[in-house]
């Protein structure tokens, strides 16, 4: 890296079968307007919305992906944070759908990052201890993060007894943990694809969930594809009062439940980067019990730096999630391996939380 350019890992433009791979480039670094903050990610993650948008699943447009890790403050612009300071970004703006990190805007899967004044004074930059930058914490904060949004929401509105997680990936394995450290009494039922997990194509899944004792929580985390099937398997077999975090991304539209054709989208989109507060959860009523639902879009800082502190002093948090640790050229050879075999296992393991160490430093 010069002082006028710096690594970056870039999509590929698609090859004619619409398959996209990844590269490490130099590319120039940008230009900072007045109040942009220059900061140099440190560590980073490679999280299920970054595996949906190589696939073509999504068509954010950025070609530098990556909203999830720690870095160092090279030019503070308007955040007063003095060059050196660890940071982590929420990368959702409460209230500016022009600034997503990583999405439509380039991302942390780089050696400099610039983030915009208007986020910077939406106070995005959130100060973090210096030993959050380790790869456990920074890969795992912004989606351990979401995970702890979706637990107070859920308890806010009910004392559950007991808990589905549909969907065993990174956010429904760091929910099922945190679950389990905050109310290890709780009756949980992992849904997905793991040796741990009950496969949704599994006999016996109507009777498990038609056993589970009211109220029931229900997080679900799984890919987009797959939101719509799970809500309806839910809504059909759990009795009594249910209350479904829509985690996951879910199409805009009318879903068909037994409460009647609800758009499940819009109830999602109702919170947003930890507003509003108290929540806002819809309830209606079933042939056979209560639905409520609810669902969230980003975080707060609070949020993160809950989720930073939790990983910081619970070393068994997440411990399964972060399955790999690789340099910048490591993780273009990890990604290309998972888009062009068509599996999730490298060096021997399913790739889960991969961390990604840029190396770089103000």
């Amino acid at each position: 890296m010069s002082a006028t350019t710096h690594r970056v890992l870039v999509r590929r433009p698609a090859d004619r079968s619409g398959r996209t791979l990844v590269e490490v480039a130099e590319v120039r670094t940008p230009r900072l307007d007045p109040g942009d903050l220059l900061l140099a990610p440190t560590t980073v993650g490679i999280c299920g919305t970054d595996w949906q948008i190589l696939r073509g699943l999504r068509d954010d447009p950025t070609p530098v992906l990556g909203h999830e890790g720690v870095g160092y403050v090279v030019e503070p612009g308007a955040s007063g944070l003095p060059t050196g300071t660890p940071v982590t970004v929420n990368p959702t703006h409460p209230h500016d759908p022009s600034f997503l990190l990583g999405h439509n805007l380039p991302g942390l899967w780089a050696e400099r990052t610039r983030i915009p004044a208007s986020a910077v004074r939406a106070g995005l930059v959130v100060p973090v201890p210096a030993d959050a930058a380790q790869p456990r914490v920074a890969a795992l904060a912004e989606p351990l993060a979401s995970a702890v949004y979706g637990a107070q929401l859920a308890r806010h509105t009910v004392r559950p007894a007991a808990l589905v997680v549909w969907g065993d990936g990174i956010v429904g394995r760091l929910a099922r943990d945190l679950w389990r450290t905050e109310r290890p009494e709780l009756h949980t039922l992992l849904i997905g694809h793991g040796e741990d997990a009950v496969d949704p194509r599994a006999a016996d899944l109507p009777g498990l969930l038609a056993d589970l004792p009211s109220p029931v929580v229900a997080v679900l985390a799984t890919p987009r594809t797959g939101t719509r099937e799970a809500l309806t398997a839910l809504d059909r077999y759990v009795p009594g009062t249910l209350l479904v975090d829509v985690h996951a991304g879910v199409e805009p539209g009318p879903i068909p439940l037994t409460a009647g054709d609800l758009d499940v989208a819009a109830i999602r989109a109702a919170h947003c980067g930890g507003a509003p507060w108290p929540p806002r959860v819809e309830e209606f009523a079933r042939p056979h019990g209560r639905l409520l639902l609810c669902g969230h879009r980003g975080v707060s800082g609070d949020h993160l730096r809950r989720a930073i502190d939790l990983l910081r002093t619970t070393p068994d948090l997440g411990a399964q999630v972060l399955t790999h640790e690789v340099g910048l050229e490591e993780a273009a050879d990890l990604v290309n391996t998972v888009l062009t075999s068509g599996t999730r296992r490298v060096d021997g393991r399913r790739v889960l939380k991969a961390a990604v160490r840029t190396g770089s430093r103000p």
